[in-house]
């Protein structure tokens, strides 16, 4: 492989341009952005010449046959990943889409086993997993869980609050034109849904999917979901050691606000992550520890990141580095069929009568 990354995207809109594109382009030494496909053909235009982009098309299925790239980003609302998807594993390229990975576990599963069969790089964008500051806590957690320093781990709890998720974004190229072909086809939600279940699951895949992956990432384990609150706002889960994890969402709806914070708890020790809103760019998740100190009082310690930056810039960084090496830090599109299964579950039990969930891994 050439020492620069060519890069295509797939999709230019608002997510498309800044948070995916944007960042490739402030990595030139190690990538090239060869193409851009959008049936938006003024749109396409106006962002390849914001961002150097040489080549552009209207249509997937061209860029892939046409275009010198090895990986692309395909940036679109997930719905429509049903009908993109496969064929950018069927042209052999890596990959990277935007979360969830589809619309059920069931295709999630399909696209996995194709993209592995044909050893590549399919990354999933769970960008929080490349925050500064909750990579210093996933570290510190699996130290503190082998050498036992303080004492053993009990609990997780993730309050996530807030609506201002866009945080003021620098401005994008928009168009009013009408595409040039229809938009691809949604995929169907699972079956057994009803309209009311799919719209429930629907919701929970799009906002707080993103929770239940970083929590697996902080914990290096896997969840299980065990029970749902009637109203659908408090999750409790145990993780594969028998510990307890909650997860609060949507508690409340407070304009320009975002609160997201996971409380993870040892015997002697707790630690505290404070995620910044997702388009907050060159914020980290700001960390405070307080522990035993000589088993008489605590300290506390906020680690200090050198050189702040931003979720989507050190996804990107990631992305080019696992199409280079051929791998991923971890199992990005297994954790991604795990999400979906845990959400499918929690929409079955909305939907049950015990609010008791049958055993699904996340």
């Amino acid at each position: 492989m050439a020492d620069k990354i060519r890069m295509g995207f797939i999709g230019c809109g608002f997510m498309g341009q800044l948070a995916h594109i944007a960042n490739y382009a402030r990595l030139r030494d190690d990538c090239d952005l060869v193409a851009v496909a959008d049936v938006r053909p003024l749109l396409a235009e106006k962002v390849a010449a914001r961002y150097g982009i040489r080549e552009t098309y209207t249509d997937h299925r061209e860029l892939l046959e046409k275009a010198d790239v090895d990986a692309v980003a395909a940036i679109m609302y997930y719905g429509h990943h049903y009908a993109v998807v496969p064929d950018i594993i069927e042209s052999g390229r890596h990959m990277i889409t935007e979360k969830p990975m589809a619309c059920s576990a069931s295709s999630a599963r399909k696209w996995k086993t194709a993209a592995d069969a044909k050893r590549l790089v399919y990354m999933v964008g769970y960008m929080k997993r490349w925050d500064l500051g909750a990579r210093w806590v996933s570290d510190i957690v699996r130290e503190w869980k082998t050498t036992n320093e303080f004492g053993e781990f009990n609990h997780l709890r993730c309050l996530m609050s807030g609506t201002d998720w866009t945080w003021n974004p620098y401005p994008v190229i928009s168009s009013d034109e009408k595409p040039v072909a229809p938009l691809p086809p949604h995929e169907p939600f699972p079956a057994r849904f009803a309209k009311a279940q799919a719209e429930y699951f629907n919701m929970n895949i799009n906002f707080y999917v993103h929770q239940v992956n970083l929590i697996r990432f902080l914990l290096n384990e896997h969840i299980t979901l065990n029970y749902c609150h009637p109203a659908g706002k408090i999750l409790i889960g145990s993780t594969e050691s028998g510990k307890a994890v909650s997860l609060e969402m949507g508690i409340s709806s407070i304009p320009q606000t975002w609160d997201e914070v996971y409380h993870v708890s040892f015997e002697k020790a707790d630690i505290e992550l404070r995620m910044p809103a997702p388009l907050r760019g060159q914020h980290n998740g700001e960390v405070v520890v307080r522990r035993t100190a000589n088993g008489k009082t605590y300290e506390t310690i906020r680690p200090n990141f050198a050189v702040p930056s931003w979720s989507f810039l050190e996804q990107a960084k990631g992305f080019l580095e696992a199409v280079r090496t051929g791998r991923l830090p971890f199992d990005s599109t297994g954790d991604a069929v795990r999400d979906l299964e845990f959400f499918e579950t929690q929409a079955d039990m909305m939907l049950g009568e015990s609010g008791v969930a049958p055993k699904v891994n996340a």
